[in-house]
């Protein structure tokens, strides 16, 4: 009995030491999300199409880093058309996957909406894809960023039915305050 306590006591010792030196620290692609920290304004117009007439939509947002600095964590105010849902508001997750090598973002609204995008990033242009089922319809989302300064971002938001024409849907500006 005293053998098998001293193998069991050994083994789980072992294993947290292994556990214990394993490097938990956030590696540099997580590092890159640091762009997207803090408060940021967002102005855009949604373009005419089979969704309606267009118009404006605005956003306020906070990103800050979960405990662990391995996930942002967004809260967003918006506002746009009537026929797009009108104002809500937005909770968002963004990480990094290192088995599938892409950064992720899940966005859950309060308009009953949860996308899960997969983003990369090339030099300054960030490239999130998702896709959502509208009315039976599954629509493809691309959304380019891309980066003008630390506080200062365009981007385009496009949507497909089959992946090889786009078409916009938005596009607009960001700015951290």
């Amino acid at each position: 009995m005293n053998r098998k306590f001293v193998l069991i006591a050994s083994i789980i010792f072992i294993a947290a030491s292994a556990f214990a030196q394993m490097n938990t620290a956030p590696g540099p692609e997580v590092k890159k999300l640091d762009y997207f920290v803090g408060t940021w304004t967002t102005e855009a117009t949604v373009t005419q199409g089979p969704w309606g007439m267009g118009g404006k939509f605005t956003s306020t947002g906070t990103s800050q880093w979960m405990t662990g600095n391995y996930f942002l964590e967004t809260h967003r105010d918006f506002s746009m058309p009537p026929e797009l849902g009108g104002d809500g508001k937005e909770v968002g997750y963004m990480g990094y996957d290192t088995d599938q090598n892409v950064y992720t973002l899940d966005l859950f609204s309060s308009q009953g909406r949860h996308t899960t995008s997969k983003g990369t990033v090339s030099g300054d242009t960030w490239t999130w894809n998702s896709s959502a089922n509208y009315a039976g319809q599954e629509i493809l989302q691309r959304m380019t960023i891309k980066i003008v300064s630390p506080a200062s971002q365009s981007f385009k938001f496009e949507i497909s039915l089959d992946g090889k024409q786009w078409m916009p849907f938005m596009e607009g500006k960001a700015t951290k305050k």
